[in-house]
Formats: structure tokens, sequence, C-alpha cells
């Protein structure tokens, strides 16, 4: 028998080999992947050109291709090394991906994490083609950051799929609820098209539209619960305790009143709930009753009403 002695190095760690010349490259590869980690098929043997390039290289003895006393440089990854990589990479693919499909679900959303959770409002619509839509667009977001309405949201568990600006003149309401829930639409904006109504008084509806969470129709029940609501609105907001209604601290918006729709209004504010086969107490949508005043004062508001609306309705052809 024959003794071989050479040195191999990788990564500047030298070791010496005493192996029979007799044996196969393929048996020095397997002790050379116990000794530095690399697997077999990630070797390259250096040595005046590669050892055992050739495709029967493995099969040939050491002997016939490892002078006495050669220096072979040794390159590869240790599969370690190797496995750590792939790992890494195959995380960062699936973190890019996670990123390309969180872009994809939310590029068209108005949708605001910071103020959406279990409970609370998914997403805000406003109307097409008319002046001011981030003025509106704020307003609805205004109005589920509100501490008040936030506070009712989780403590009543309340989930709205859309929070839904409602044209002035589309229906002659201020809001509505639909399926329970589905769609909650606010009248915002004055009749003229060109300013918002009172934010507390677009509150205040909010919380008759949200009391056809539980009930549709205009009963006993009904209002009990659009009064505890109004109620739990001022109680639940932080940011306005210490203020007295219609007087104490000034204050630079609005101020809160604490007067609830009554019981006789509340047919002009949504008719009652609506189903998808209409208004739950049947009938077309109610009437507003006249501004007080002259009557053809009223009559010329009507008019520019009318005309605007129609105007909104060209644009969205």
């Amino acid at each position: 028998m024959s003794v071989l002695v050479f040195s191999v190095s990788h990564r500047g760690n030298a070791v010496q080999f005493s192996v029979d010349g007799a044996q196969t490259l393929g048996d020095l590869r397997q002790r050379l992947a116990q000794q530095f980690g690399v697997a077999p098929q990630q070797q390259r043997l250096l040595l005046k050109g590669e050892v055992g390039a050739s495709p029967a290289g493995d099969s040939m003895p050491i002997a016939s291709l490892i002078p006495a006393h050669s220096r072979i440089v040794l390159i590869g990854t240790p599969a370690a090394e190797l496995a750590a990589y792939l790992k890494g990479n195959e995380q960062r693919e699936e973190g890019r991906s996670n990123y390309e499909k969180y872009r994809a679900t939310t590029v068209f959303q108005t949708r605001d994490p910071m103020e959406y959770s279990e409970y609370g409002f998914l997403k805000f619509e406003t109307l097409p083609g008319l002046v001011h839509q981030a003025s509106a667009l704020a307003m609805l977001r205004r109005l589920a950051r509100d501490e008040g309405v936030r506070g009712i949201m989780r403590k009543r568990q309340y989930s709205v799929g859309i929070l839904l600006e409602l044209h002035p003149n589309e229906r002659t309401i201020l809001g509505y609820n639909r399926n329970r829930g589905q769609v909650i639409a606010l009248r915002l904006r004055t009749d003229d098209l060109e300013g918002f109504r009172d934010f507390d008084a677009v509150r205040k509806v909010l919380m008759h539209e949200l009391a056809h969470m539980v009930w549709d129709e205009h009963d006993e029940r009904f209002h009990r619960l659009n009064r505890e609501l109004c109620q739990e609105l001022d109680e639940l907001d932080w940011t306005r305790r210490g203020q007295t209604v219609g007087g104490g601290a000034p204050s630079s918006g609005p101020r809160f009143q604490q007067t609830t729709v009554e019981d006789s209004d509340s047919a002009h504010v949504d008719g009652g709930a609506l189903t998808s086969k209409g208004f739950v107490l049947g009938g077309s949508a109610p009437q507003l009753p006249p501004a007080p005043g002259n009557s053809d004062t009223a009559a010329g508001q009507q008019s520019r009403r009318d005309l605007a609306f129609q105007a909104w309705q060209r644009r969205k052809k």
C-alpha cells in the first residue's frame, strides 16, 4: 500500500492528509466534506488546473491525479452556510411577495389602518364629480376618528362596511342605513353643494343611523337606543369633557348640541332603515318640511338645489 501525503487549504485553513493512493477521488471528497463541511458536489479542487474535472474523475485513483506533497486549494461553500443563504433568500422572496399582495389590496381603498379595527368603518366613499372632494373625505374620516363615535363602535361592537356621502338632492333625507351596517350614507353638503353642514349635526344623524344597526322601525325601542347613543357620544368623548352644553369653554369649532333627533322628526332623517327591498316603513322617501320664512325664498332655494343636482347628474354620465 502506497501512502500519499498532501495538503488541502480552504479559506486559509490548511490540513495535511495521508491517504492510500489506491483510493478514488470520490473517497477523498467524502473526507473533505467531513473536514471542511463542503458537500462533494460543491467542491472544486485546484492544482495547476481543476483536479478530477473529467466525468470519470471521481472514480480515478488519487495517485493518478495528485502528486505527493502537493498543495491543493479547495473552493466551495460549506453546506450550513449555503442552507442559511437559501433560507434567507426564501424569506426575502416571501416578504417581497407579501408586500406586493399588501399593495395590491390597498391601492384603491380609502382605508386608514390607524382608524380601522375590528369595530369601526372599513371604507369611505365621496361623491364623484363634485368640488371639495378632499374636504368631504376628511369629514367622513373625522367622523370615524371622533372619540365619541369610536367609543360607541367599540362598546356596541358595531362594524360598518362603507361610510358614504349622500347627495343633498338624491333623497330628501339626511342619511340612511342599508342592511344594518352594510352601508351608512350621510348628507354632508349644503343645498348649493358649495359648503358643508355643521359637523355636530352630521354626527347626530350618524347616531340615528347607528340606532338602525339594531332596530329598523322608528318605534319606542329605536328612540330609546338613539337617546342612549347620543348620551354616550358625549360621555365617551374625553376631548369634550368639562364643557357645558350651550356654554362653557369657547371652541374654535361649532358647539356640541346635546339635543337628539326628536321622535316626531325621525322620518325626516331617513324614513326608516333600508333593506334590499327599500324602506322598511314603505313608500317613497319622506319629504323635508318647508323652510321657515317667505315661501318664494324657499322655492328659490329649492330651484338652485335642483339645478345643482341636475348638473351633477350630467357630469356622472
